[in-house]
């Protein structure tokens, strides 16, 4: 796999190889600017490789007519909290409803069962219309975990997801990840 950004002299992500398996947990060290996020955002094609393919579950992330799948089966967390400007409950639901749940029930469940398996329902579950925007920055990246979570992923990606957090909730943030191991198959850039 190779990636190159179109003004860049050399590649970003250059010759890896690497296969990663159902249920593992993936750590990607490395330096500032050496290509950890951009390698982890080839996973679930928010980049397309420059050389070399990737797949997913058999699945090549260059074929425009899988992209729906394969971003619904790796999930993502970013670097800094990205809320989506709506209720709480909105931004979990957001996925789910983008895959076609359309019941009111099923939703309420969905986003019920993500905000308690990224231990924030509890902090949360009285204002579910309020604004996700309205959180503190730790609650907005569990925020984020049970927005990715809620479309039921195989895989999740958790780019430097305590980089911009207070101590406490890099500590929680870090716990949470702990735990959500045993369910997925966590790759973390750290």
């Amino acid at each position: 796999l190779c990636y190159r950004y179109p003004e860049a002299e050399k590649n970003a992500v250059d010759e890896v190889s690497m296969r990663v398996k159902k249920g593992e947990f993936l750590a990607i060290l490395g330096h500032n600017g050496s290509g950890k996020s951009t390698l982890a955002k080839t996973f679930n094609a928010v980049l397309l490789p420059s050389g070399g393919k990737v797949y997913v579950e058999g699945m090549d992330t260059m074929d425009e007519s899988l992209l729906l799948e394969i971003r619904r089966r790796v999930g993502m967390v970013f670097q800094h909290p990205n809320p989506f400007p709506m209720s709480i409950y909105d931004n979990v639901a957001y996925g789910p409803r983008g895959a076609g749940v359309k019941s009111r029930s099923e939703l309420d469940a969905l986003v019920e069962d993500s905000l308690r398996r990224a231990a924030l329902w509890d902090e949360v579950k009285d204002k579910l219309k309020d604004s996700g925007l309205s959180l503190s920055g730790g609650q907005q990246q569990r925020l984020c975990i049970a927005r990715a979570i809620a479309v039921q992923p195989e895989v999740l990606l958790m780019d430097e997801p305590t980089s911009a957090l207070d101590p406490i909730s890099t500590v929680q943030v870090e716990q949470l990840a702990m735990e959500l191991k045993r369910d997925y198959t966590l790759v973390v850039v750290t």
